[in-house]
């Protein structure tokens, strides 16, 4: 919180805006030498049931990653990426510490990059489907060892929580970065069997809940975030 000065204290000025603790800020109220203020030392608080849309970036960044990326990004996470076999999808353990609404998901692209599609997904703690992007497949149209964002159907709003991201590609031209020991990054992971199209996989996905994993598989969870 904070407060607003009545009078000069402690070297501030009459009518500063303050922040001190809590205990002092009660005693300076309670004593009419100040009133709290709205204007600094307020959060949103992320706890709160929310209604109506979500500003972006209010209670956290503006994108999260499914591991921390620090500055090995580009040498510590397999350098040239690995081709994923088509149509399987790829998942990972993802953390979502805040409330907000996602526009969708990225992966990371290696050294190969082409023209395959690719399809991203989400999943909650329980293996139910919540979010995908176009069914007909997103082209792989970024550069090498960048971000592929790829956005979702419809944006989607979540609650601080555990999720699983996922990504299918169409072939294997895309060489996407996937999750290795590096760091200590162990993220579950999983790959789910071959499915020979993105709309078959959707069916299945919306007929039933995919198996969680448990354990952690190197080099087989692709590196992705969620952005706003």
């Amino acid at each position: 919180m904070s407060v607003t000065l009545s009078r000069a204290y402690g070297g501030f000025v009459s009518g500063a805006v303050v922040t001190f603790d809590v205990p002092t800020e009660a005693s300076l109220v309670s004593q009419g030498l100040a009133v709290y203020s709205t204007v600094l030392g307020v959060n949103p608080n992320p706890a709160t049931p929310l209604t109506g849309a979500i500003t972006a970036g209010l209670y956290g960044p503006y994108t999260i990653t499914n591991i921390p990326m620090g500055s090995a990004v580009m040498t510590g996470y397999e350098t040239n990426g690995v081709a994923q076999t088509a149509f399987n999808t790829y998942i990972a353990e993802i953390f979502v510490p805040y409330w907000a609404t996602w526009t969708g998901a990225g992966y990371i692209n290696g050294t190969g990059i082409g023209t395959d599609t690719g399809v991203v997904w989400l999943f909650n703690s329980n293996g139910m489907l919540i979010q995908n992007s176009a069914i007909a497949g997103t082209t792989n149209a970024a550069a090498a060892s960048v971000w592929e964002d790829v956005a979702w159907t419809v944006p989607v709003t979540l609650s601080p929580g555990r999720y699983f991201t996922g990504l299918s590609l169409s072939g294997t031209t895309v060489t996407p970065r996937h999750i290795l020991t590096a760091n200590g990054a162990a993220p579950r992971t999983a790959q789910i069997a071959t499915i020979t199209s993105y709309a078959l996989s959707l069916a299945t996905f919306k007929a039933a809940a995919i198996t969680i994993p448990t354990t952690f598989t190197t080099a087989l969870g692709p590196i992705m975030r969620l952005y706003q």
